[in-house]
């Protein structure tokens, strides 16, 4: 049990959605636990302090250095814990409705006796979102609707598109990422159409929802990091 742990939400380990810890939440906790303070950087002029010294590991021979929790960017490290330290992590993991999880993987919880217990099994696949309105049309309705001049349908398709880039938008903007700005002249919206048009003759089987999200995708890759 030598492996470096962290406190995480990261779908791929907790398998649920979640947003990212951040370090306003990491400060929250150490300020309200007795048993942590601040570790003083090395360099505290230049990197204020992130990271937390447990006061009360109950081998008191052990060297402050060793009982350190460090922030790691959107998850908080332990090195080389041993058990009292995975428990404690543990306890800190349920305050931030997170997991702790290994190196390879394996997440680490109590028993109701409050001993350290490792579930190897990888966690279950998350649940795939619910679409709804014309993303959940197929391709080939897509298709048929441009086809019709007199139908105002390809207007709703291409308007629950642009309700995706809105909401993208506001969780890259959440996330501290670029968004897109998109200015819809009618270059633009051809250029959408266009791609949009092609892909639903393409795969007529797949939903709108995959379209959209493959246009989506080329445009984020136009955008800034």
């Amino acid at each position: 049990m030598g492996y470096n742990l962290e406190i995480t939400r990261n779908p791929i380990w907790s398998g649920r959605p979640g947003t990212p810890l951040l370090l306003e939440e990491w400060f929250d906790v150490i300020q309200k636990d007795d048993e942590l303070q601040f570790a003083v950087s090395s360099q505290p002029k230049k990197y204020p302090t992130q990271d937390a010294e447990w006061l009360n590991h109950p081998t008191a021979s052990k060297k402050p250095e060793d009982t350190l929790f460090y922030w790691a960017g959107n998850a908080i490290s332990c090195k080389y814990p041993d058990e009292q330290q995975m428990a404690k992590m543990v306890q800190i993991s349920r305050r931030l409705k997170a997991v702790v999880v290994g190196d390879n993987g394996e997440r680490y919880d109590l028993d109701p006796n409050g001993k350290v217990v490792v579930d190897e099994k990888a966690p279950a696949d998350l649940p795939r979102p619910m679409v709804y309105g014309a993303g959940a049309r197929s391709c080939a309705d897509f298709t048929q609707a441009i086809t019709d001049a007199a139908s105002p349908k390809s207007v709703i398709f291409y308007n629950w598109y642009l309700g995706v880039v809105t909401a993208v938008n506001a969780a890259r903007h959440q996330d501290g990422k670029s968004v897109m700005t998109l200015d819809l002249n009618a270059e633009v919206v051809r250029e959408d159409q266009t791609f949009l048009a092609q892909y639903c003759r393409e795969h007529p089987e797949r939903s709108f929802h995959q379209a959209a999200l493959t246009l989506l995708q080329m445009r984020l890759a136009r955008c800034p990091p």
